[in-house]
């Protein structure tokens, strides 16, 4: 009881650093104490409980718990890869994809290779960005380019440029359970259809039953599968594990799909993207009369770009960067972040590598004044689970974000509890509902928010909340209990 009383007085104490003109006191007694309640519980007995609350304008603290230990930071990492991204480029950036050839055309014949040159748009062929075109209409403008340009017979080869980005596609952290899903998907110089395809099976009759594999959506009959997944329970859902190499064709599918269906598709990442996206390519100019001279090769790992001039048949931008941000921060799109990640990382040490932009991430913003002790990030995305931040680190760059400014677009990327985003069922018809900006993160054993309240009292106030190494089978408790601290911080 003595423990307990004296770490609240240690936790009111930083509270009150921030002017009691701006906070409430009794609501952040109120606060302080569901926090310590939640801190001592069954719940998190083997685990930790991390908070950190900040108010925007100067920085001072308004409640901090273990906010100097580093813990896992799930997908609240996105939040850091999206203000990097946004501060270095604006929000009005767009990533630029191009189609070009080599070599010399006379009348319909192209003696050199046609190039999918991309410079790392995460978003090619999105289906989330209306008045964007989807994987197959950019297919098919592609073709229209070249068509236009009356090129019918290709001597050489239709080659994925995938250069701007170096060859690490995925963090060397990640674990193998992760890579052939579609969470996992790896970033590339080219990403296209957000790297991702789907799987088709037809269940069992009944539970324990073989399944069996259809087809892919797209087709890609370069793959082999060898496919273990058996028949579930109706109703049982997607429980399919994918395992497959970032550059490999040969893909294992593991555990179980629902009886029910007559098919059941779940969705897995491609490997090598980009190659695939060449692929694609061929096969829709050879439906369409013009003809590509040279075999495909396996992989497109061995190709070796030519350094003769290209010309460009047709140049596309993606959506605004503020737009591609929001989708990664409202849905969580590991992809995105990552190549945000990438993007900034070239841009602040001219490397792409996942450890080189993890660093010079770190000086930037450690060079800006946040306190990075204890932030050891491995990739943008937080999937990686050897990475990890403090609850402090992390709201002292949400609070530098407040100078620059893409502020705007940066706040308006995290979604709103109670409304849209993966927060949109959460807090509904209590002061936190329209008053909480939170990007939530959930990893094995981590559930995480951080954002911004707009508070009862005016102040707008950063924070970031992890539960690391809760029982298990509790996550809903956790969850429910976080939620109930963002209620409580929306009320100071």
């Amino acid at each position: 009881m003595m423990r307990t009383t004296l770490l609240f007085f240690c936790i009111l104490l930083t509270g009150c650093m921030v002017s009691a003109q701006t906070i409430d006191s009794t609501g952040l007694v109120r606060f302080s104490d569901v926090v310590l309640e939640l801190q001592n519980s069954e719940f998190m007995r083997s685990g930790s409980l991390a908070v950190s609350v900040k108010a925007v304008k100067d920085g001072t603290k308004v409640f901090a718990l273990n906010a100097e230990r580093s813990l896992p930071s799930a997908s609240t990492l996105k939040l850091v890869s999206t203000a990097t991204v946004l501060a270095l480029f604006g929000g009005d950036f767009k990533f630029q994809t191009f189609l070009e050839y080599d070599g010399t055309l006379r009348g319909d014949t192209l003696a050199g290779n046609l190039y999918i040159h991309g410079t790392g748009d995460p978003s090619l062929g999105s289906d989330r960005f209306k008045g964007y075109p989807t994987a197959p209409e950019m297919i098919s403008r592609w073709v229209a380019a070249v068509k236009r340009t009356g090129i019918k017979y290709i001597k050489g080869k239709v080659i994925a440029d995938a250069s701007f980005f170096d060859k690490e596609a995925i963090a060397s952290t990640w674990i193998w359970g992760d890579m052939g899903n579609y969470y996992g998907a790896g970033v590339q110089g080219l990403n296209f259809n957000e790297n991702l395809y789907r799987i088709k099976f037809k269940p069992g009759a009944d539970p324990g039953d073989p399944t069996t594999v259809l087809g892919t959506e797209p087709a890609i009959p370069y793959l082999s599968f060898t496919n273990q997944v058996t028949t579930g329970e109706r109703g049982s859902g997607d429980k399919t594990i994918i395992y497959s190499s970032p550059l490999g064709n040969n893909v294992l599918l593991t555990g179980t799909v629902p009886a029910g269906n007559a098919v059941f598709t779940v969705k897995g990442s491609i490997p090598d993207p980009a190659w695939y996206t060449a692929y694609a390519l061929k096969n829709s100019l050879s439906g369409n009369g013009v003809v590509v001279a040279e075999a495909d090769q396996l992989d497109g790992s061995s190709i070796v770009m030519t350094t003769n001039p290209k010309k460009i048949i047709d140049e596309y931008k993606s959506p605004p960067l503020r737009e591609l941000c929001q989708q990664a921060n409202f849905w969580s799109i590991n992809l995105f972040a990552d190549a945000f990640f990438k993007q900034s990382g070239k841009r602040l040490s001219g490397s792409s590598g996942f450890d080189t932009a993890a660093t010079a991430i770190t000086g930037y913003w450690s060079g800006r004044g946040a306190d990075l002790r204890g932030f050891y990030i491995k990739d943008g995305s937080g999937l990686s689970p050897s990475g990890s931040i403090t609850a402090g680190s992390l709201t002292d760059i949400l609070n530098l974000t407040n100078r620059d400014v893409s502020f705007k677009d940066f706040y308006q990327s995290i979604a709103t509890l109670g409304q849209n985003g993966t927060v949109r069922n959460l807090g509904k018809g209590s002061r936190a509902a329209g008053n909480v900006h939170a990007k939530s993160g959930s990893i094995e054993g981590t559930r995480a928010f951080a954002g911004y309240v707009n508070a009862k009292s005016g102040a707008l106030l950063s924070f970031t909340i992890i539960a690391n190494k809760y029982v298990p089978g509790s996550n809903r408790v956790i969850s429910d209990s976080l939620v109930k601290l963002m209620t409580l911080m929306a009320e100071l």
